[in-house]
């Protein structure tokens, strides 16, 4: 038997990837690969639009920092360490480089195919603008900015203090945003000497930062992390098993639960409402929002199929975020207290659709607003009414009565 380091390395990428078949193949079952692929359809129909209609005062350079800044800065580590390892892999650390070396491999190629297909879509909007530098160049100079994040991406990962490699870290993401504007708008040569300047100074921050040689328990939370948000999303689609729940103060989110009385008639609502804010499903939750509403912004800006592209590109990203938020059911399933504390299992139901029906409101709303804002001011009222009332159905009508039937046929609550 090969019991190597990249051995290891193999069996437990190979065991999670053979593991997550079954909920791939429920999440195609549910019709959401069909869904996506209308979307990019429509997009790319509406891309097509944009720029054969390409209005002068189309800002290039920020479309262009948003959309390539998330993609150069964000650089994920799948290790498939867990918390045993602490015991059963420290003694073999001296092996630990092939180990990582082969962590490195397997997401850096994953990152360059990431801003190679970003670039790929964003340089015909570049070319239809100023295009002051050629597009080999920019693609080179990403993915020299993608390598230079991965590296410090790697020393963050090192550092003592989470406080220090908190800041350090917004640091690099303003910087690399700085970076991606001067590459687009500016002189080689400009971009190059801030590369070189920029490189230099992180190098010296990192230096003179206390770090261990091998963050264990970094590299082990990171891990726990991703594996919940692939549980958190497969949750939407099939009953999973759970890993321990991430809490996060959100207090920016936290003041919303005041509004839930403490008492035992609103116990669950209390205990879900707190779910919802405080856990990666509401992180997952946000960031679906967050990127309707930009989607929503480009769509409506661009007035893509006269209104109706974008009407469906908010329909489209509603739907998805109800389909998150159907993990909620899935929390707290299967706790033992839920047989010992003297509340009846109907009030878990109700709770769990008030909940629901409230948080899809908010963010059906949110997801709607840039399209009820943009599409009026282009003429298209009558897209932006009907995007927010069917949006309005769904949430409150068709939603809802799904909701009631997988809780009233559960088989779990037999």
């Amino acid at each position: 038997m090969d019991r190597s380091i990249e051995s290891l390395w193999r069996k437990r990428a190979g065991d999670f990837w053979r593991g997550s078949i079954p909920y791939f193949r429920d999440m195609t079952q549910s019709g959401l690969p069909g869904v996506v692929i209308m979307l990019l359809l429509a997009g790319l129909a509406g891309y097509a639009v944009l720029l054969r209609n390409m209005p002068a005062s189309f800002p290039f350079t920020l479309v262009g920092v948003i959309a390539l800044t998330p993609v150069l800065c964000w650089s994920p580590l799948r290790t498939w360490l867990r918390e045993a390892d602490i015991v059963f892999l420290v003694p073999r650390e001296a092996e630990m480089p092939a180990y990582l070396r082969r962590s490195f491999r397997y997401n850096g190629l994953a990152c360059a195919a990431l801003v190679l297909l970003v670039c790929a879509v964003y340089m015909p909007l570049y070319l239809a603008g100023p295009a002051t530098t050629p597009v080999l160049v920019i693609v080179i100079f990403a993915l020299l900015l993608k390598l230079m994040n991965l590296f410090a991406a790697w020393r963050e990962r090192q550092l003592v203090g989470r406080a220090g490699r908190r800041a350090i870290r917004l640091l690099r993401w303003a910087s690399t945003a700085i970076a991606a504007g001067a590459l687009l708008q500016t002189e080689l040569w400009k971009t190059l000497l801030y590369l070189v300047v920029i490189g230099g100074l992180f190098w010296l921050l990192y230096s003179r930062q206390s770090r261990y040689p091998l963050p264990w328990l970094t590299l082990i939370a990171e891990e726990q992390v991703t594996r919940r948000r692939y549980m958190a999303f497969f949750s939407a689609f099939a009953d999973v098993p759970t890993e321990t729940a991430a809490v996060r103060s959100r207090r920016y989110l936290s003041w919303l639960a005041r509004f839930v009385s403490y008492g035992k008639r609103s116990a669950f609502t209390y205990l879900y409402a707190h779910t919802l804010i405080r856990t990666e499903l509401g992180g997952i939750v946000m960031r679906l929002t967050g990127l309707g509403m930009f989607s929503g912004m480009l769509s409506a800006y661009s007035g893509l199929l006269q209104g109706w592209g974008s009407a469906a590109v908010c329909l489209l990203f509603v739907w998805l975020s109800g389909i998150q938020l159907g993990s909620l059911a899935q929390s707290h399933k299967h706790s033992v207290w839920r047989l010992v504390y003297p509340l009846p299992e109907q009030t878990r139901h109700d709770a769990v659709l008030r909940v629901d029906r409230i948080a899809a409101l908010i963010c059906a709303v949110l997801i709607w607003l840039p399209h009820g804002i943009l599409l009026p001011r282009k003429g298209d009222l009558v897209p932006a009414l009907i995007a927010l009332a069917l949006s309005l159905l769904y949430v409150l009508v068709l939603r809802q009565a799904r909701m009631k039937r997988l809780l009233k046929f559960d088989p779990e609550d037999d």
